[in-house]
Protein backbone atom coordinates (compact mmCIF):
# COMPACT_ATOMS: atom_id res chain seq x y z
CA UNK A 1 0.00 0.00 0.00
CA UNK A 2 2.86 2.29 0.36
CA UNK A 3 3.48 2.56 -3.21
CA UNK A 4 -0.25 3.52 -4.25
CA UNK A 5 0.46 5.89 -0.75
CA UNK A 6 0.21 9.74 -3.02
CA UNK A 7 -2.54 8.61 -5.26
CA UNK A 8 -5.00 7.04 -2.01
CA UNK A 9 -3.75 10.77 0.13
CA UNK A 10 -4.59 12.16 -2.26
CA UNK A 11 -8.57 10.66 -3.21
CA UNK A 12 -9.14 10.61 0.38
CA UNK A 13 -8.29 14.31 0.42
CA UNK A 14 -11.23 14.60 -2.27
CA UNK A 15 -13.58 12.95 -1.22
CA UNK A 16 -13.28 14.70 2.34
CA UNK A 17 -13.53 18.15 1.36
CA UNK A 18 -16.74 17.14 -0.76
CA UNK A 19 -17.94 15.80 2.81
CA UNK A 20 -17.07 19.20 4.58
CA UNK A 21 -18.55 20.88 1.68
CA UNK A 22 -22.00 19.32 2.26
CA UNK A 23 -22.07 20.88 5.48
CA UNK A 24 -24.56 23.41 6.59
CA UNK A 25 -23.70 26.97 8.12
CA UNK A 26 -21.61 29.87 7.16
CA UNK A 27 -18.50 28.27 8.25
CA UNK A 28 -18.43 25.88 5.41
CA UNK A 29 -16.17 27.68 3.28
CA UNK A 30 -13.18 27.69 5.78
CA UNK A 31 -14.20 23.96 6.87
CA UNK A 32 -13.47 23.02 3.53
CA UNK A 33 -10.71 24.80 2.93
CA UNK A 34 -8.86 23.73 6.53
CA UNK A 35 -9.42 20.06 5.23
CA UNK A 36 -8.02 20.91 1.99
CA UNK A 37 -4.88 21.99 3.34
CA UNK A 38 -4.98 18.99 5.74
CA UNK A 39 -5.21 17.18 2.53
CA UNK A 40 -2.75 18.41 1.15
CA UNK A 41 -0.17 18.17 3.82
CA UNK A 42 -1.05 14.37 3.57
CA UNK A 43 -0.34 13.69 0.44
CA UNK A 44 3.00 15.37 0.65
CA UNK A 45 4.07 13.44 3.43
CA UNK A 46 2.64 10.16 1.94
CA UNK A 47 4.30 11.54 -1.93
CA UNK A 48 7.53 11.12 0.52
CA UNK A 49 7.02 8.24 2.37
CA UNK A 50 6.22 6.66 -1.29
CA UNK A 51 9.38 8.54 -2.84
CA UNK A 52 11.60 4.76 -2.99
CA UNK A 53 8.58 2.73 -3.33
CA UNK A 54 8.78 0.18 -6.26
CA UNK A 55 6.00 -2.00 -7.55
CA UNK A 56 4.11 -3.20 -10.62
CA UNK A 57 -0.22 -3.20 -9.06
CA UNK A 58 -1.30 -3.59 -12.38
CA UNK A 59 1.20 -5.48 -14.68
CA UNK A 60 1.60 -3.74 -17.89
CA UNK A 61 -0.68 -1.05 -17.10
CA UNK A 62 0.13 0.93 -13.77
CA UNK A 63 3.71 1.30 -12.46
CA UNK A 64 4.71 2.61 -9.36
CA UNK A 65 8.85 3.56 -10.09
CA UNK A 66 11.94 6.17 -9.83
CA UNK A 67 9.76 8.39 -12.80
CA UNK A 68 6.40 8.48 -11.12
CA UNK A 69 7.31 8.70 -7.76
CA UNK A 70 9.56 12.18 -8.46
CA UNK A 71 6.40 13.62 -10.66
CA UNK A 72 3.85 12.93 -7.57
CA UNK A 73 6.21 14.59 -5.21
CA UNK A 74 6.88 17.63 -7.43
CA UNK A 75 2.56 17.24 -8.11
CA UNK A 76 2.05 17.27 -4.36
CA UNK A 77 3.91 20.22 -3.92
CA UNK A 78 1.91 22.37 -6.36
CA UNK A 79 -1.04 21.19 -4.29
CA UNK A 80 0.11 22.01 -1.15
CA UNK A 81 0.60 25.72 -2.42
CA UNK A 82 -2.36 25.80 -4.03
CA UNK A 83 -4.43 24.50 -1.17
CA UNK A 84 -2.51 26.93 1.25
CA UNK A 85 -3.91 29.80 -1.52
CA UNK A 86 -7.34 28.22 -1.48
CA UNK A 87 -8.05 29.30 2.31
CA UNK A 88 -7.83 32.94 0.92
CA UNK A 89 -10.33 32.68 -2.36
CA UNK A 90 -12.70 35.41 -0.93
CA UNK A 91 -13.80 36.59 -3.98
CA UNK A 92 -15.83 33.21 -4.82
CA UNK A 93 -18.88 32.76 -3.73
CA UNK A 94 -19.72 30.21 -0.32
CA UNK A 95 -20.56 27.10 -2.57
CA UNK A 96 -17.73 27.54 -5.03
CA UNK A 97 -15.64 28.16 -2.27
CA UNK A 98 -16.56 24.60 -1.17
CA UNK A 99 -15.80 23.17 -4.71
CA UNK A 100 -12.66 24.73 -4.96
CA UNK A 101 -10.15 22.37 -2.41
CA UNK A 102 -12.44 18.94 -3.88
CA UNK A 103 -11.51 20.16 -7.58
CA UNK A 104 -7.71 21.03 -6.47
CA UNK A 105 -7.42 17.29 -5.06
CA UNK A 106 -9.53 15.46 -7.82
CA UNK A 107 -6.82 17.36 -10.42
CA UNK A 108 -4.07 16.35 -8.20
CA UNK A 109 -5.36 12.54 -8.59
CA UNK A 110 -5.28 12.55 -12.41
CA UNK A 111 -1.91 13.77 -12.52
CA UNK A 112 -0.89 11.16 -10.33
CA UNK A 113 -2.55 8.53 -11.97
CA UNK A 114 -1.18 10.17 -15.14
CA UNK A 115 2.60 9.72 -13.71
CA UNK A 116 2.19 6.15 -13.46
CA UNK A 117 0.13 4.85 -16.55
CA UNK A 118 2.12 2.94 -19.07
CA UNK A 119 -0.80 1.56 -21.33
CA UNK A 120 -2.82 4.17 -23.81
CA UNK A 121 -6.01 4.15 -22.25
CA UNK A 122 -5.24 4.19 -18.87
CA UNK A 123 -2.98 6.85 -19.65
CA UNK A 124 -6.15 9.11 -21.29
CA UNK A 125 -8.54 8.39 -18.60
CA UNK A 126 -6.20 9.61 -16.18
CA UNK A 127 -5.12 12.43 -18.54
CA UNK A 128 -9.19 13.55 -18.89
CA UNK A 129 -9.66 13.23 -15.15
CA UNK A 130 -7.19 15.60 -14.37
CA UNK A 131 -8.28 18.04 -17.28
CA UNK A 132 -12.20 17.93 -16.17
CA UNK A 133 -11.48 19.18 -12.77
CA UNK A 134 -8.64 21.74 -14.43
CA UNK A 135 -11.40 23.18 -16.37
CA UNK A 136 -14.10 23.32 -13.76
CA UNK A 137 -11.58 25.24 -12.18
CA UNK A 138 -10.80 27.26 -14.85
CA UNK A 139 -14.71 28.66 -14.80
CA UNK A 140 -15.61 28.78 -11.04
CA UNK A 141 -16.03 32.73 -11.19
CA UNK A 142 -18.98 31.70 -13.79
CA UNK A 143 -20.87 34.95 -12.13
CA UNK A 144 -18.45 36.89 -13.92
CA UNK A 145 -18.24 37.38 -17.51
CA UNK A 146 -14.49 37.03 -17.99
CA UNK A 147 -14.73 33.49 -15.40
CA UNK A 148 -17.57 32.12 -18.22
CA UNK A 149 -15.11 33.06 -21.03
CA UNK A 150 -12.28 31.99 -19.88
CA UNK A 151 -13.41 28.65 -18.90
CA UNK A 152 -15.35 28.15 -21.94
CA UNK A 153 -12.26 28.72 -24.08
CA UNK A 154 -10.45 26.58 -22.48
CA UNK A 155 -12.90 23.58 -22.71
CA UNK A 156 -13.14 24.11 -26.05
CA UNK A 157 -9.25 23.79 -26.78
CA UNK A 158 -9.32 20.88 -24.17
CA UNK A 159 -11.81 19.06 -26.21
CA UNK A 160 -10.13 19.57 -29.05
CA UNK A 161 -7.06 18.20 -27.79
CA UNK A 162 -8.52 15.38 -26.28
CA UNK A 163 -10.51 14.29 -29.99
CA UNK A 164 -6.55 14.50 -31.28
CA UNK A 165 -5.06 12.33 -28.27
CA UNK A 166 -7.62 9.85 -29.04
CA UNK A 167 -7.82 9.84 -32.58
CA UNK A 168 -3.45 9.18 -32.31
CA UNK A 169 -4.21 6.12 -29.84
CA UNK A 170 -6.69 4.91 -32.53
CA UNK A 171 -3.85 5.22 -34.93
CA UNK A 172 -1.25 3.62 -32.96
CA UNK A 173 -3.69 0.69 -32.05
CA UNK A 174 -4.68 0.15 -34.92
CA UNK A 175 -0.64 -0.21 -36.32
CA UNK A 176 0.54 -2.02 -33.18
CA UNK A 177 -2.33 -4.43 -32.12
CA UNK A 178 -1.93 -3.00 -28.62
CA UNK A 179 -2.11 -0.80 -26.34
CA UNK A 180 1.35 -1.19 -24.03
CA UNK A 181 3.67 2.01 -24.08
CA UNK A 182 6.83 -0.73 -24.95
CA UNK A 183 5.38 -1.74 -27.95
CA UNK A 184 4.60 1.56 -29.31
CA UNK A 185 8.47 1.76 -31.19
CA UNK A 186 7.58 -1.16 -33.19
CA UNK A 187 5.01 0.62 -34.98
CA UNK A 188 5.77 0.80 -38.74
CA UNK A 189 6.06 4.79 -40.01
CA UNK A 190 4.96 6.59 -41.47
CA UNK A 191 1.49 6.25 -40.18
CA UNK A 192 2.29 5.28 -36.88
CA UNK A 193 4.91 8.59 -36.55
CA UNK A 194 1.02 10.43 -37.42
CA UNK A 195 -0.53 8.94 -34.75
CA UNK A 196 2.19 9.72 -32.49
CA UNK A 197 2.24 13.28 -33.45
CA UNK A 198 -1.79 13.40 -32.59
CA UNK A 199 -0.94 11.73 -29.52
CA UNK A 200 1.81 13.93 -28.47
CA UNK A 201 -0.23 16.82 -29.33
CA UNK A 202 -2.76 16.61 -26.71
CA UNK A 203 -0.15 16.38 -24.21
CA UNK A 204 1.64 19.47 -25.68
CA UNK A 205 -1.56 21.18 -25.46
CA UNK A 206 -1.13 20.45 -21.39
CA UNK A 207 2.45 21.47 -21.70
CA UNK A 208 0.54 25.17 -23.31
CA UNK A 209 3.39 24.68 -26.05
CA UNK A 210 3.21 26.47 -29.72
CA UNK A 211 1.23 25.99 -31.35
CA UNK A 212 -1.30 24.32 -28.54
CA UNK A 213 -0.86 27.41 -26.26
CA UNK A 214 -3.33 30.27 -26.82
CA UNK A 215 -5.94 29.07 -24.53
CA UNK A 216 -3.30 29.55 -21.36
CA UNK A 217 -2.93 33.41 -20.99
CA UNK A 218 -7.33 33.46 -20.88
CA UNK A 219 -7.03 30.54 -18.65
CA UNK A 220 -5.07 31.93 -15.99
CA UNK A 221 -6.47 35.19 -16.33
CA UNK A 222 -10.26 33.59 -15.69
CA UNK A 223 -9.36 31.11 -13.19
CA UNK A 224 -9.77 31.89 -9.62
CA UNK A 225 -5.89 32.99 -8.09
CA UNK A 226 -5.73 28.96 -6.32
CA UNK A 227 -6.95 27.57 -9.26
CA UNK A 228 -4.67 29.48 -11.84
CA UNK A 229 -1.32 28.61 -8.83
CA UNK A 230 -2.23 24.71 -9.60
CA UNK A 231 -2.50 24.99 -13.48
CA UNK A 232 0.67 26.78 -13.81
CA UNK A 233 2.43 24.45 -11.27
CA UNK A 234 1.59 20.91 -11.04
CA UNK A 235 -0.02 20.64 -14.09
CA UNK A 236 3.38 21.33 -16.14
CA UNK A 237 5.17 18.41 -14.14
CA UNK A 238 2.48 15.78 -15.21
CA UNK A 239 2.89 16.75 -18.95
CA UNK A 240 6.61 17.15 -18.84
CA UNK A 241 6.70 13.49 -16.90
CA UNK A 242 4.30 11.93 -19.39
CA UNK A 243 6.39 13.55 -22.41
CA UNK A 244 9.44 11.48 -21.01
CA UNK A 245 7.70 8.09 -20.33
CA UNK A 246 6.24 8.48 -23.98
CA UNK A 247 9.24 9.26 -25.48
CA UNK A 248 11.78 6.59 -23.62
CA UNK A 249 8.99 4.49 -24.88
CA UNK A 250 9.07 4.94 -28.62
CA UNK A 251 12.51 6.53 -28.85
CA UNK A 252 13.61 10.05 -30.99
CA UNK A 253 12.88 9.66 -34.67
CA UNK A 254 14.23 12.15 -36.81
CA UNK A 255 10.42 13.62 -37.52
CA UNK A 256 9.75 13.80 -33.90
CA UNK A 257 12.57 15.41 -32.90
CA UNK A 258 12.02 18.35 -35.63
CA UNK A 259 8.25 18.55 -34.18
CA UNK A 260 9.55 18.83 -30.58
CA UNK A 261 13.00 20.98 -31.62
CA UNK A 262 10.27 23.47 -33.33
CA UNK A 263 7.48 23.49 -30.84
CA UNK A 264 10.22 24.35 -28.11
CA UNK A 265 11.92 27.32 -30.25
CA UNK A 266 8.35 28.85 -31.02
CA UNK A 267 7.38 28.36 -27.20
CA UNK A 268 10.11 30.50 -26.33
CA UNK A 269 9.85 33.35 -28.43
CA UNK A 270 6.42 33.85 -28.60
CA UNK A 271 5.74 33.35 -25.00
CA UNK A 272 8.43 35.85 -24.38
CA UNK A 273 7.29 38.34 -26.64
CA UNK A 274 3.74 37.83 -25.46
CA UNK A 275 4.70 38.32 -22.16
CA UNK A 276 6.25 41.72 -22.91
CA UNK A 277 2.99 43.29 -24.29
CA UNK A 278 1.27 42.55 -20.94
CA UNK A 279 0.20 44.50 -18.05
CA UNK A 280 -2.32 42.36 -16.28
CA UNK A 281 0.03 40.48 -14.11
CA UNK A 282 -1.70 36.54 -14.28
CA UNK A 283 -1.86 37.23 -18.31
CA UNK A 284 2.25 37.75 -18.20
CA UNK A 285 2.47 34.62 -15.99
CA UNK A 286 0.31 32.67 -19.11
CA UNK A 287 2.70 34.09 -21.55
CA UNK A 288 5.68 33.63 -19.33
CA UNK A 289 4.69 29.57 -18.96
CA UNK A 290 4.87 29.08 -22.51
CA UNK A 291 7.93 30.13 -22.62
CA UNK A 292 8.99 27.81 -20.12
CA UNK A 293 7.25 25.09 -21.49
CA UNK A 294 9.80 25.56 -24.45
CA UNK A 295 12.54 25.46 -22.09
CA UNK A 296 11.95 22.23 -20.89
CA UNK A 297 11.42 21.01 -24.27
CA UNK A 298 15.19 21.46 -24.95
CA UNK A 299 15.67 18.36 -22.46
CA UNK A 300 13.28 16.31 -24.95
CA UNK A 301 15.00 17.64 -27.93
CA UNK A 302 18.78 16.72 -27.07
CA UNK A 303 17.39 13.37 -27.23
CA UNK A 304 19.84 11.76 -23.71
CA UNK A 305 19.52 10.65 -20.55
CA UNK A 306 20.72 13.73 -19.14
CA UNK A 307 18.45 16.10 -21.30
CA UNK A 308 15.63 13.88 -19.81
CA UNK A 309 16.80 14.17 -16.20
CA UNK A 310 17.06 18.15 -17.25
CA UNK A 311 13.91 18.62 -18.34
CA UNK A 312 12.78 17.09 -15.13
CA UNK A 313 14.23 18.56 -13.28
CA UNK A 314 13.38 21.99 -14.60
CA UNK A 315 9.92 20.96 -14.23
CA UNK A 316 9.71 20.89 -10.61
CA UNK A 317 11.94 23.71 -10.34
CA UNK A 318 9.07 25.68 -11.68
CA UNK A 319 6.87 24.49 -9.28
CA UNK A 320 8.84 26.07 -6.39
CA UNK A 321 9.70 29.16 -8.31
CA UNK A 322 6.32 30.00 -9.87
CA UNK A 323 4.50 29.36 -6.64
CA UNK A 324 5.72 32.65 -5.32
CA UNK A 325 4.01 35.27 -8.37
CA UNK A 326 1.25 33.22 -7.51
CA UNK A 327 0.79 34.06 -4.27
CA UNK A 328 1.42 37.42 -4.40
CA UNK A 329 -1.65 37.36 -7.31
CA UNK A 330 -3.38 35.75 -4.53
CA UNK A 331 -2.48 38.11 -1.96
CA UNK A 332 -3.13 41.52 -4.08
CA UNK A 333 -6.23 39.89 -6.24
CA UNK A 334 -8.57 40.36 -2.91
CA UNK A 335 -12.25 40.43 -4.45
CA UNK A 336 -11.65 38.69 -7.33
CA UNK A 337 -9.63 41.16 -9.11
CA UNK A 338 -6.78 40.63 -11.41
CA UNK A 339 -3.89 42.84 -10.40
CA UNK A 340 -2.68 44.30 -12.97
CA UNK A 341 1.48 46.55 -12.54
CA UNK A 342 -0.25 49.44 -10.95
CA UNK A 343 -1.21 47.02 -7.91
CA UNK A 344 2.48 46.07 -7.59
CA UNK A 345 3.91 49.65 -7.12
CA UNK A 346 4.97 50.29 -3.66
CA UNK A 347 4.81 46.28 -2.36
CA UNK A 348 8.21 46.41 -0.74
CA UNK A 349 6.39 49.27 1.88
CA UNK A 350 3.00 47.54 1.96
CA UNK A 351 3.91 44.21 2.30
CA UNK A 352 7.94 42.73 2.60
CA UNK A 353 7.02 39.53 2.53
CA UNK A 354 5.42 39.77 -0.64
CA UNK A 355 8.08 42.00 -2.37
CA UNK A 356 10.61 39.40 -1.11
CA UNK A 357 8.03 36.62 -3.15
CA UNK A 358 7.88 38.47 -5.77
CA UNK A 359 11.82 39.04 -6.37
CA UNK A 360 13.04 35.39 -5.41
CA UNK A 361 10.36 34.10 -7.84
CA UNK A 362 11.21 36.68 -10.85
CA UNK A 363 15.02 36.00 -10.36
CA UNK A 364 14.37 32.29 -10.37
CA UNK A 365 11.96 32.93 -13.23
CA UNK A 366 14.36 34.95 -15.35
CA UNK A 367 17.44 32.28 -14.22
CA UNK A 368 19.03 34.30 -12.29
CA UNK A 369 22.14 32.69 -9.86
CA UNK A 370 21.85 31.79 -7.23
CA UNK A 371 17.99 30.72 -7.54
CA UNK A 372 16.96 27.04 -8.93
CA UNK A 373 16.10 28.41 -12.01
CA UNK A 374 19.53 29.11 -12.66
CA UNK A 375 19.80 25.78 -12.21
CA UNK A 376 17.49 24.49 -14.21
CA UNK A 377 18.18 26.81 -17.18
CA UNK A 378 22.12 25.24 -16.35
CA UNK A 379 21.83 21.57 -16.80
CA UNK A 380 19.36 22.20 -19.47
CA UNK A 381 21.79 23.96 -21.57
CA UNK A 382 24.68 21.54 -20.63
CA UNK A 383 22.60 18.51 -21.91
CA UNK A 384 22.42 20.57 -25.41
CA UNK A 385 25.99 21.66 -25.79
CA UNK A 386 26.51 18.06 -25.53
CA UNK A 387 24.59 17.36 -27.42
CA UNK A 388 25.98 20.07 -29.95
CA UNK A 389 23.00 22.02 -30.27
CA UNK A 390 25.10 25.25 -29.94
CA UNK A 391 22.78 27.24 -31.85
CA UNK A 392 19.06 25.96 -29.76
CA UNK A 393 21.10 26.91 -26.71
CA UNK A 394 21.95 30.55 -28.08
CA UNK A 395 18.27 31.39 -28.86
CA UNK A 396 17.30 30.11 -25.51
CA UNK A 397 19.80 32.38 -23.77
CA UNK A 398 18.53 35.32 -26.02
CA UNK A 399 14.84 34.85 -25.05
CA UNK A 400 16.23 34.38 -21.40
CA UNK A 401 17.39 38.27 -22.09
CA UNK A 402 14.68 39.18 -23.15
CA UNK A 403 12.20 37.84 -20.61
CA UNK A 404 14.88 39.71 -18.25
CA UNK A 405 12.60 43.05 -18.99
CA UNK A 406 9.45 42.43 -18.69
CA UNK A 407 10.80 40.26 -15.15
CA UNK A 408 12.29 43.26 -13.67
CA UNK A 409 10.16 45.68 -14.63
CA UNK A 410 7.75 44.07 -11.83
CA UNK A 411 10.02 44.14 -9.84
CA UNK A 412 11.15 47.87 -10.45
CA UNK A 413 7.60 48.63 -9.55
CA UNK A 414 7.62 46.34 -6.47
CA UNK A 415 10.65 47.84 -4.85
CA UNK A 416 11.15 51.63 -6.04
CA UNK A 417 7.58 52.44 -6.79
CA UNK A 418 5.23 54.71 -5.15
CA UNK A 419 2.40 54.05 -3.20
CA UNK A 420 -0.79 54.93 -4.21
CA UNK A 421 -3.29 57.01 -1.47
CA UNK A 422 -5.71 54.42 -3.17
CA UNK A 423 -4.44 51.67 -2.35
CA UNK A 424 -6.33 49.00 0.11
CA UNK A 425 -3.87 47.72 3.24
CA UNK A 426 -2.23 44.04 2.27
CA UNK A 427 -3.72 41.69 5.21
CA UNK A 428 -2.21 38.17 5.05
CA UNK A 429 -3.92 35.40 6.60
CA UNK A 430 -1.70 32.66 8.18
CA UNK A 431 -2.28 30.12 5.95
CA UNK A 432 -0.99 32.60 3.55
CA UNK A 433 1.64 33.68 5.23
CA UNK A 434 2.86 29.95 5.71
CA UNK A 435 2.44 29.29 1.83
CA UNK A 436 5.01 32.15 1.52
CA UNK A 437 7.55 31.26 3.89
CA UNK A 438 7.82 27.84 3.00
CA UNK A 439 8.32 29.09 -0.81
CA UNK A 440 10.25 31.21 0.12
CA UNK A 441 12.76 28.24 2.64
CA UNK A 442 12.42 26.03 -0.44
CA UNK A 443 13.48 27.88 -3.35
CA UNK A 444 16.29 28.56 -0.94
CA UNK A 445 17.68 25.35 0.00
CA UNK A 446 16.80 24.25 -3.92
CA UNK A 447 19.03 26.81 -4.89
CA UNK A 448 21.67 25.92 -2.68
CA UNK A 449 21.50 22.46 -2.82
CA UNK A 450 20.38 21.58 -6.16
CA UNK A 451 22.18 17.99 -5.72
CA UNK A 452 19.84 15.96 -4.31
CA UNK A 453 16.55 16.84 -6.54
CA UNK A 454 19.09 16.51 -9.73
CA UNK A 455 19.99 13.32 -8.59
CA UNK A 456 16.00 12.02 -7.95
CA UNK A 457 15.55 13.64 -11.58
CA UNK A 458 18.58 11.23 -12.97
CA UNK A 459 17.44 8.52 -11.73
CA UNK A 460 13.62 9.08 -13.07
CA UNK A 461 14.99 9.54 -16.69
CA UNK A 462 17.35 6.35 -16.44
CA UNK A 463 14.87 4.17 -16.95
CA UNK A 464 11.24 4.38 -16.28
CA UNK A 465 9.20 1.37 -18.41
CA UNK A 466 9.07 -2.39 -17.09
CA UNK A 467 10.51 -4.73 -19.12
Amino acid sequence: MTALAPELAAAGSAIACFAASMARGPGVPRLTARVGVLGALVTLAAALLALTARAEPLAGVYVVDALSQFLKLGIASGVLVAALAATDSTSLRPSARGDLPTLIHLGALGMMLLSSAVELVTLYVALELSAYALYVLAALHRDQRMGSEGGARYLLFGAAASATTVFGITMLMGHTGTTQLTHLGTAPPPAALLGLALFLSGLLFKLAVFPFHAWAPDAYEAAPHPAATLIGTASKVAAIGILVRVLMAVGHSQLLVHLLLLASVASMTVGNLGALLQRNVKRLLGWSAIAHGGYALIGLVVASERGRAAALFYAVVYVVIGAGPFLVVTALGAGGRNPDRADLQGLARRSPLLAALLLVGMFGLAGIPPTPGFAGKWFLFVAAVERGAFWLVLVAAVNATISLYYYLQLIRDAWTGEVSPDAPPIVLTPSMRLAAVLVLAATALLGAFPGPVWDLAALAAGGSLPQ
